[in-house]
C-alpha cells in the first residue's frame, strides 16, 4: 500500500488522483514552465489518515486539492517564483510511526516546512526541533503538545510551533454554557486515561480544578481505560451525589455505552457537555434522538464570520465546497486543517526565503494571520511558540427526520462569533 501522497501546485494544467486502498496518491502533469530543484518548496503533511484518529484527517484530500488549486500559479517570494509540493503521509494513528515518518520526510524527502496533527503526541515537533526544520502542528491542547517536550511557555522552542485551544479555554466554554442554568452545582466528571484525558481531567491542574474554583462540587471516581464499555460505577456515583451535569472526555463508542447504561439505570442528567465524542456527526448519529441537546465545544463551524487567506472562501463556502466534493457533512477539523495550510503558506511568503529554515521559523514566530478559523497570533499569545484559537459553546439539534446539526449557543469566550440558537436542557 502506498501511503505517500505528493500533491504539487505549480503551472500545472491538470492533476490526476489515484486511490490505492486507504491512501491517496496524487501526481502532477509536467508544468509548461520547468522549475529547478531549488525552485520547489516541499511541505511535509503528516496526519492520521487511518486508525482510530482517522476522523480528524477525513478532509485531507479535499484540503490539499483546495490548496493545490489556489497555488496553481506557484508562490512568488523574494522576487522568485516557487512551485509548492505537498508530501502527505499517513501515520496510521501510531506515535512511533508518526515519529519515524517525520524523520523520513526530513532526511529523505528534504521538506522545507512540516505541517501535521499532534492528536497522538508531539512526535512530529520533536523530530523537527532536533533537525532544525520549521514546523506547525495543531489538533491537540497546547499543554499536551508543549509539556511532554519539556517546554516552558515563557521560553518556547527554536523551530516548532502549535496552534489550538488550551485546557483552560475549554473549561471556560463549559462554564459559559452552564453559567445561567438553575441546577445544583454538582458535576459528574469522567475522563479517559489517555494523554489528552489525563491533561484535561487532572483534578488539580485540569478542567475539574477550574470547575471547582467556580464553585462546583466535582464527583470523579478516577480515569477510565480507553475502550471501556462499563460505566455503571460512574453512573452510580453521579446518581448518588445528584449530579445534573455530566462532563468529560470520551471516544464515541465509550460515550454511546455511557448513554445507554444511564438510560438503563434511570440516570437522566439535564446537561451532558462532552469533549471528543460529540465532535463528529458520525459518532453523534449513533446516539439517535438521545443526542438532541447534548453540548460540546465548537472549534469551527460554517457560522464563523471568517474567510480563508488562501482561497478567499468564507467558512460557509468552505463547508459547502467540502460537501459538494465529498457528499459528506462538514466537520470541525476541516476549518482547523485548512487554517494549518494557510499558516504554512503565510509563513513561507513572509520569510523572504523559503529555503532558509531560520527565516521561515522566525516568520511563524512573528505571525499574525487571519484565517478561516479567525486570527492566528504566535507573536502575542502570552505562550511562546503557541497561538490560541477561538472556541465557543454549542449544542446538537436532532430534527424530526433525524437530521443532525450543531449550533452555537454560547459565545462569551468569542463574542465576534454569532449565537445561532438558545440553549435547551436535555429532555426539554
Amino acid at each position: 500500500m502506498q501511503d505517500e501522497q505528493p500533491s504539487s501546485a505549480g503551472h500545472s494544467s491538470r492533476r490526476q488522483f489515484l486511490v490505492q486502498g486507504t491512501a491517496l496518491a496524487a501526481a502532477t502533469v509536467a508544468a509548461p514552465h520547468a522549475f529547478a530543484a531549488d525552485d520547489v518548496i516541499k511541505i511535509g503533511y503528516l496526519t492520521h489518515r487511518t486508525g482510530p484518529f482517522a476522523p480528524f484527517a477525513e478532509a485531507d484530500s479535499f484540503i490539499l486539492d483546495n490548496a493545490a488549486k489556489a497555488l496553481s500559479g506557484g508562490l512568488s517570494i523574494g522576487g522568485k517564483r516557487y512551485r509548492v509540493e505537498f508530501i502527505a503521509k499517513d501515520d496510521q494513528s501510531n506515535p512511533d510511526r508518526q515519529s519515524n515518518l517525520a524523520a523520513e520526510l526530513i532526511n529523505k524527502d528534504g521538506v522545507d516546512l512540516m505541517l501535521g496533527q499532534a492528536t497522538i503526541g508531539p512526535g512530529i515537533a520533536q523530530q523537527c526541533e532536533i533537525n532544525g526544520v520549521p514546523c506547525i502542528t495543531t489538533m491537540s491542547p497546547w499543554q499536551a503538545w508543549m509539556f511532554p517536550m519539556k517546554g516552558d511557555p515563557a521560553k518556547g522552542f527554536k523551530n516548532v510551533f502549535h496552534f489550538f485551544w488550551g485546557i483552560d479555554d475549554i473549561a471556560n466554554v463549559y462554564l459559559d454554557i452552564w453559567k445561567d442554568l438553575k441546577l445544583p452545582k454538582v458535576i459528574g466528571s469522567a475522563f479517559e486515561n489517555t494523554l489528552p484525558g489525563n491533561a484535561m481531567g487532572d483534578l488539580k491542574m485540569g478542567m475539574p480544578a477550574m470547575f471547582a474554583k467556580a464553585g462546583y462540587k466535582i464527583v470523579d471516581i478516577g480515569k477510565f481505560a480507553p475502550g471501556s464499555n462499563d460505566f455503571s460505577a460512574q453512573i452510580q456515583a453521579f446518581k448518588k451525589e445528584g449530579a445534573e451535569i455530566v462532563t468529560g472526555l470520551f471516544a464515541p463508542p465509550e460515550w454511546a455505552s455511557f448513554v445507554k447504561q444511564s438510560a438503563q439505570m434511570g440516570y437522566k442528567p439535564k446537561v451532558m457537555t462532552i469533549a471528543k465524542a460529540l465532535l463528529f456527526p458520525g459518532g453523534v448519529q449513533a446516539l439517535g434522538k438521545s443526542a438532541h441537546g447534548m453540548s460540546t465545544e465548537i472549534w469551527w463551524s460554517p457560522a464563523y464570520p471568517f474567510k480563508s487567506s488562501l482561497t478567499g472562501q468564507t467558512a460557509r463556502q468552505l463547508a459547502d465546497a467540502y460537501t459538494a466534493a465529498t457528499q459528506k457533512e462538514w466537520t470541525q477539523p476541516i476549518g482547523v486543517m485548512h487554517a494549518l495550510v494557510e499558516a504554512g503558506i503565510a509563513a513561507l511568503k513572509a520569510s523572504g526565503d523559503p529555503k532558509n529554515p531560520q527565516k521561515v521559523a522566525d516568520a511563524i514566530r512573528n505571525m499574525k494571520q487571519d484565517t478561516v478559523i479567525g486570527r492566528l497570533d504566535f507573536s502575542d499569545s502570552g505562550i511562546r511558540n503557541v497561538s490560541k484559537m477561538r472556541v465557543v459553546g454549542g449544542q446538537w439539534i436532532v430534527d424530526e427526520k433525524g437530521k443532525l446539526d450543531i449550533v452555537v449557543t454560547h459565545n462569551g469566550t468569542a463574542p465576534e462569533i454569532p449565537v445561532q440558537r438558545k440553549f435547551v436542557l436535555l429532555g426539554a
